[in-house]
C-alpha cells in the first residue's frame, strides 16, 4: 500500500516535468559525431578531481547508473571509462532509464534489489523522493566539494527546503536548462529581434502573415512557461526559498501589472490559449513557418537537424520592470539511491560528473547548460559555445522551480488561471489569480 500511494504522489509530481525540457526524456541535444569533444588525461582528471568520501572497498564492484539516450548515454559511459581510468575496481554500467521515469522506478526497482546506484532526474523530483526515503543526502564531508563545483543557483535547486523549514541537500548538479527566444535567421535578422514586449507586440502586428509564415506563439496556458508573467527578479514562487506552501506570491501588484503584457500578446497573436501548445510551436519553428517562439536546449538538435538557422537570446524585456522575465530553472541532477549497496562510489562518481572537465564533456556531447560557471569559455566548438551563450542570457534571470513535495499544487491551478486570463474570459486579473492561489496554497 505504500508503495501504491508513493507511486501516485511521484506520478502528481511528474506533472511539473511534462512542462519541462525534461518532459523531452532525453534532455540530450546533439551526437558526438557530428561535435568535437575534448580529451582529458587521467593525471589530469585526478589532479583536479576532489572527494572526501573514502571507498570502501578494493573488490571489483559495478555501479549501475539510468540516464536518458541521445547524448547523457554517451556522456555516463565517456565519463565511466575516465572514472574506471581512476578506480580500476570500479566499474560503470549504464542502463537506459529515461530522466523523467527514473524517480518512479527506482520507488519499485530500488527495494527489489534491481534499482540503480546512481540515477539522473530534474530537482523538482526531490521532495516526493525525499519523502519515500529513497535518495541519500550528501553526505556532510562533501557538501563543501558540490556546493564549490556547482552555481549557487544549481545548488539552490539541489537542496530541498521543505515546507516544515528544514534544509537538506540531495543532488548533485551535473546540467540546468530554461527556455529562452528561439528565432530563425531566415525570417528575422538579429538585429531585428524584438527587445522589449512592446517591441514584441508591434512585430507581431506587422507581421505579413500571408504565407501561413506566424511571428510568434507562446504555449500560454502552459505555467512552466507563463509563471515568468508573475514573477519577478524578487519575487519567486512559494517564496525566496519556495517552500512558503500557504503563499505562492502570485499575487503581487507586479504580476498583475506584467500580465498587461500577457494580455496585450494574447490580443496581438488572436488565437486561443487551447489551440496553442509547445508541441505545435516547435514543429512550426522546426518546418520554418515561425519566426520566433520560447523554447529550451532539447528542441537544438531537432532544429539543427532540420536544417533550420537559429539563434537563441533573452526573453524580450517585460515593461514593468524593463528587464527579461524571471523564469524558471530546470537543474538535473544524478542522485545516490538509498538502497545503493555501494553509496561512498556512488558518491564519489557523482562528485567527478560535476568536475569542470566532465561539465565541459557533458555540454560537448548534449548540448545542455553546464551546473558550473566555468565551463562555457572552454568549449571549442563555436556552434554549441553560440547556442548556450544565447540560453545563459536568459538564464541570468532565472529561478529554480520549486522541488517541495506540494509544489505539484501549482501546475493545475495556475495553468487554468494563465489561460483564461490569455482568453479573456477573466475579467478581473487579481481576483483570477487569486482563485488560483487558494488551490495551489495550503493555508
Amino acid at each position: 500500500m505504500k508503495k501504491r500511494i508513493l507511486a501516485s504522489a511521484l506520478a502528481l509530481t511528474m506533472v511539473a516535468s511534462v512542462f519541462t525540457g525534461c518532459g523531452s526524456g532525453s534532455s540530450g541535444s546533439s551526437s558526438s559525431s557530428s561535435r568535437n569533444t575534448t580529451d582529458f588525461s587521467s593525471d589530469q582528471l585526478m589532479q583536479n578531481f576532489k572527494t572526501n568520501q573514502a571507498i570502501n572497498t578494493t573488490d571489483n564492484i559495478t555501479l549501475l547508473v539510468w540516464e536518458s539516450k541521445n547524448g547523457p548515454d554517451e556522456f555516463i559511459q565517456k565519463a565511466g571509462e575516465k572514472f574506471h581510468q581512476l578506480y580500476p575496481n570500479i566499474t560503470i554500467k549504464y542502463e537506459n532509464v529515461e530522466s523523467t521515469d527514473a524517480n518512479s522506478r527506482i520507488v519499485l526497482d530500488g527495494p527489489a534489489g534491481n534499482g540503480a546506484d546512481l540515477f539522473a532526474t530534474a530537482h523538482n523530483n526531490i521532495g516526493v523522493m525525499a519523502s519515500g526515503e529513497v535518495i541519500y543526502p550528501v553526505p556532510d564531508t562533501e557538501k563543501d566539494i558540490v556546493s564549490s563545483s556547482c552555481t549557487a543557483s544549481a545548488l539552490a535547486g539541489a537542496t530541498l527546503n521543505a515546507a516544515d523549514g528544514t534544509s537538506t541537500l540531495y543532488g548533485y548538479p551535473v546540467s540546468t536548462e530554461t527556455y529562452a527566444l528561439f528565432y530563425n535567421k531566415k525570417l528575422i535578422q538579429e538585429a531585428n529581434v524584438p527587445k522589449t514586449m512592446g517591441e514584441l507586440v508591434e512585430y507581431i502586428k506587422s507581421f505579413d502573415t500571408s504565407t501561413g509564415v506566424k511571428p510568434f506563439l507562446l504555449d500560454a496556458g502552459n505555467a512552466y512557461y507563463s509563471v515568468m508573467f508573475t514573477s519577478t527578479k524578487d519575487n519567486h514562487l512559494y517564496g525566496p526559498e519556495g517552500n512558503d506552501i500557504t503563499d505562492t506570491h502570485m499575487v503581487s501588484d507586479d504580476a498583475v501589472a506584467q500580465l498587461e503584457d500577457f494580455k496585450a500578446l494574447s490580443a496581438a497573436i488572436a488565437m486561443p490559449a487551447e489551440d496553442i501548445s509547445y508541441s505545435t510551436n516547435d514543429g512550426l519553428f522546426k518546418s520554418g513557418m515561425l519566426a520566433m517562439e520560447v523554447s529550451g536546449a532539447w528542441n537544438i538538435r531537432s532544429f539543427e537537424e532540420a536544417g533550420i538557422d537559429f539563434g537563441i537570446t533573452a526573453i524580450p524585456a517585460l515593461t514593468n520592470s524593463g528587464e527579461a522575465p524571471a523564469n524558471f530553472m530546470g537543474v538535473r541532477c544524478m542522485f545516490v539511491s538509498n538502497y545503493s549497496e555501494h553509496k561512498p562510489e556512488a558518491v564519489a562518481f557523482a562528485e567527478f560528473l560535476m568536475t569542470k572537465e566532465m561539465q565541459q564533456l557533458r555540454c560537448e556531447l548534449t548540448t545542455t547548460m553546464p551546473a558550473r560557471d566555468d565551463v562555457l569559455d572552454s568549449i571549442a566548438d563555436e556552434s554549441i559555445k553560440t547556442y548556450l551563450n544565447g540560453l545563459n542570457e536568459q538564464l541570468q534571470h532565472s529561478y529554480p522551480m520549486p522541488n517541495m513535495s506540494q509544489a505539484s499544487l501549482f501546475w493545475t491551478a495556475f495553468g487554468a488561471a494563465y489561460a483564461n486570463i490569455w482568453n479573456g474570459s477573466a475579467t478581473d486579473v487579481r481576483a483570477e489569480l487569486t482563485t488560483a492561489d487558494g488551490s495551489a496554497t495550503k493555508k
